[in-house]
């Protein structure tokens, strides 16, 4: 069974569940009891069954239990409970996008909090929510570049080898994004001499990095990387910038010169606008909510996405309308036991006028 919910977060929803469940049968039970207070203001409570013909507390009991289950089954409804077998015919869109990541020392910059790195390992994911039907590979460059992930549209395994890059992944320091435009260059033309597919249409290339080149020229290599992909840029870091410092272990394997050994990082947002500008897509900055991202999704939907099966699929059914059915149930008898109030008073007053009668002849 699932929900709309993780499986995990079950025993927290279950316990907000039981809160509101529980705050509707007190808010039930106090206007009972108002209901009655206003009553006793002109009868005595022990007084009302022999002053007012027919009348029966308990008759009103039935009314708080459809009220509180209709609630319960509400709430079922809302959590989507899904079950049962099902197949279902699928047909997939689908968009190639290699994502190429900065993970140069540069990148443990912390103007963007925590750090440069881990902003942008955020945002990907991010994005990754926005494409499930995306195929995405990843790469990450710094003096050199690495195919890290194959494009797939398995995206728990990306993820997986996206949490475990840092900056110490690659052995040759640096930043040479014009390197990582050619790998990915390489990577979409292999993957249309496998499936024979070369179209520009559908294919991305996302680069994530502060911009600080060092060698390389990742303008001119980004107008031939354009060719096979549209190239989306997000740029991380600061225009201050931040000072950064070479770690321990490299200084015992390099001779850097003491005033090297601190250094300013700032972003380049003139570098990788032309490389933006050069691949035809487009460039924007980190900002700490999720607009660039979105800015970069709304741009890379103008892209094509090429259907990639039609076949059907086993599936889990959203069982909501049962749930659904039983609130819509539970609310319907509480007006038809409303409804029929006056009757039953009116029964258990003739009862009563009967029973009388019977004494009395006695």
């Amino acid at each position: 069974m699932q929900f709309a919910f993780p499986i995990s977060q079950l025993p927290f929803w279950l316990l907000v569940g039981i809160g509101l469940a529980g705050l509707c049968f007190l808010a039930l039970r106090a206007m009972e009891h108002h209901r009655r207070s206003r009553l006793h203001q002109f009868i005595e409570a022990g007084l009302a069954t022999r002053l007012l013909p027919g009348y029966d507390a308990g008759v009103r009991k039935p009314l708080v239990w459809f009220s509180i289950f209709g609630v319960v089954f509400l709430l079922l409804t809302l959590a989507q409970p899904h079950w049962g077998e099902s197949w279902v015919d699928l047909e997939r869109g689908s968009r190639d996008i290699l994502v190429l990541v900065d993970i140069s020392e540069s990148m443990n910059a912390t103007d963007i909090l925590p750090t440069r790195l881990e902003r942008a390992k955020n945002k990907i994911e991010a994005m990754l929510e926005m494409v499930p039907g995306d195929r995405v590979g990843l790469i990450v460059f710094a003096g050199e570049a690495a195919l890290m992930s194959p494009l797939t549209h398995d995206h728990g395994y990306f993820k997986s080898i996206l949490q475990t890059t840092d900056t110490d992944s690659l052995n040759v320091m640096g930043t040479d994004i014009a390197e990582a435009l050619r790998t990915a260059g390489e990577v979409f033309q292999e993957d249309a001499r496998i499936t024979g597919d070369s179209s520009r249409a559908h294919r991305a290339i996302w680069l994530i990095s502060d911009g600080e080149q060092i060698s390389g020229d990742a303008v001119r290599q980004a107008a031939l990387a354009g060719q096979d992909a549209g190239i989306f840029v997000l740029g991380i870091g600061s225009e201050q910038g931040t000072v950064i410092e070479f770690p321990q272990w490299m200084l015992r394997y390099r001779n850097i010169p003491a005033e090297k050994r601190h250094q300013i990082s700032r972003l380049d947002e003139s570098t990788l606008t032309q490389i933006a500008m050069a691949g035809d897509g487009v460039y924007v900055r980190t900002t700490p909510t999720s607009d660039d991202i979105r800015y970069i999704h709304d741009e890379m939907e103008h892209l094509t996405a090429r259907t990639i099966e039609g076949e059907l699929r086993f599936s889990l059914v959203n069982r909501y309308r049962w749930p659904l059915a039983l609130a819509l149930l539970c609310f319907a008898a509480e007006g038809f036991w409303f409804s029929i109030m006056p009757w039953l008073r009116f029964r258990r007053m003739h009862s009563d006028a009967m029973n009388s009668r019977g004494s009395l002849h006695a």
